[in-house]
């Protein structure tokens, strides 16, 4: 159930993103937007490498908005919401995505 709630957190977040990025109307902010979309469709259909790339661009929308680079107008919300979308991407990995032990690879 709070899986659940957090999965919903984090597509919110991304479509946010998505928008603000899109609305500065530059060739690079419009790309961004159009990966954080992929991104969106990924965590939505709940695939294992759409939680590590939500994760990788939360550190991404953290680092350009702190150069300056984007998202200018929310700068501190993006700051911020990039650290949490970190932390709730990997947690939800985890618990959508982990693979039992029996298909894990054996050690080597």
């Amino acid at each position: 159930m709070v899986a659940h709630f957090f999965n919903a957190l984090l597509l919110l977040w991304l479509i946010a993103a998505a928008g603000f990025l899109a609305a500065e109307l530059t060739i690079p902010t419009v790309f961004a937007a159009v990966i954080t979309l992929v991104i969106a469709v990924l965590v939505l259909r709940r695939r294992r490498w759409g939680y590590f790339a939500a994760a990788a661009w939360g550190l991404a929308c953290y680092q350009l908005a702190k150069e300056g680079l984007a998202l200018e107008l929310v700068k501190r919300p993006a700051m911020l919401g990039g650290f949490a979308v970190v932390v709730i991407a990997l947690i939800l990995h985890e618990t959508y995505c982990r693979r039992p032990i029996s298909e894990r690879e054996p050690p080597a």
